[in-house]
């Protein structure tokens, strides 16, 4: 269909990506083609469904600069929190590096009501723009993943590892008998033991699961190790 233009394709994926943002233009030439029996190019639906979410959400620009609002926000309303924004300047422009947030009534949750343990792990950010969301969780008393903090910065370094535990260790303190619990990231235990000392590490089950397969096999293994691993 020559004549859609991405302004009336905008307002016809707007629906579809307020269900699910993650839709890509190939699903949504296809839902056009359902729904309004329409043919349209891949680039032209690509570009009526960027504009379409730049009117949902907003454009990347602007959100960063609502970033600094977004801190001094929850500073002023939740008093304690952390909202530590790490910049650089590249050609006299700010330019986001390193972001962390801790609601202060996740750490007094914390350290009042959950036991001193808390599961560090990082997943890969797939939007535009790449990097790493890192994210500190204990266990409360219902047994229920408890979030503590969070932060994003750009790949696993043991650098950006140093910096997120630093702030955490900032929120938290030291609690006693403190232990960690990571994957087998190298640069993410170098975090852990630079930062909380006397804090003991174990290492994810998964991981060492999977890491035990690589020798280890048969029933045996298969049926009695999560088993013997949850006693």
């Amino acid at each position: 269909m020559k004549n859609a233009t991405k302004f009336w394709i905008c307002e016809k994926v707007k629906d579809f990506l307020i269900v699910d943002a993650t839709l890509g233009a190939a699903a949504l030439v296809n839902k056009l083609k359902e729904h309004h029996k329409v043919n349209i190019n891949y680039k032209r639906v690509y570009d009526g469904k960027e504009l379409a979410l730049k009117h949902l959400y907003g454009d990347w620009d602007s959100s960063f600069d609502n970033l600094f609002k977004f801190k001094a926000q929850v500073e002023s309303c939740c008093p304690g929190s952390l909202a530590i924004i790490d910049h650089h300047i590249v050609d006299d422009k700010i330019r986001f590096r390193r972001f962390f947030f801790a609601l202060k009534p996740c750490i007094d949750g914390f350290l009042a009501s959950c036991r001193p343990y808390l599961a560090i792990d990082n997943t890969f950010l797939t939007c535009k723009y790449k990097g790493q969301l890192a994210s500190a969780c204990a266990v409360d008393g219902h047994k229920w993943l408890y979030h503590v903090c969070f932060g994003v910065f750009d790949s696993e370094t043991t650098e950006n590892w140093i910096w997120f535990m630093s702030h955490l260790r900032e929120a938290i303190g030291s609690p006693r008998g403190l232990t960690t619990c990571t994957d087998a990231g190298q640069a993410m235990m170098a975090g852990v033991g630079e930062v909380f000392l006397g804090a003991k590490h174990r290492e994810c089950m998964f991981h060492l699961v999977t890491n035990f397969k690589k020798r280890c096999h048969g029933k045996v293994f298969d049926d009695h190790l999560w088993t013997t691993a949850y006693s």
